[in-house]
């Protein structure tokens, strides 16, 4: 397993979360499936049977602009999908631009 994951999938324990990591394993893209609870990202994780011998590790972080920038520096890609999107979006891309690295709403969407 390789620690260096450039694609951070944050909001992974939901619907279009284990979608997205489904597709990433299908392309053999490691990533970090991140949430606000590692426990609840892992169970989610362990639901999506596509990802049985994929490389991704399950990440527990505040939503909180300093706490997100340490996860997502020196990634590639954060793939927004936490919600609702009004209440806790804004810590997410402000963490994006701190840390340097493209963000999106929706997969596939680029804001950053």
């Amino acid at each position: 397993m390789t620690q260096e994951y450039e694609v951070v999938i944050y909001g992974a324990s939901g619907y279009t979360g284990k979608l997205t990591a489904w597709k990433l394993a299908e392309r053999g893209i490691p990533f970090i499936a991140a949430g606000r609870s590692q426990a609840r990202v892992a169970e989610a994780m362990e639901r999506v049977p596509e990802l049985g011998g994929h490389d991704y590790m399950c990440v527990g972080v505040a939503n909180e602009k300093e706490a997100l920038a340490d996860l997502f520096k020196g990634r590639k890609v954060v793939i927004n999908i936490v919600g609702p999107f009004m209440q806790l979006g804004r810590p997410v891309v402000e963490a994006c631009l701190a840390a340097g690295v493209i963000t999106s709403t929706r997969p596939g969407k680029p804001i950053g």
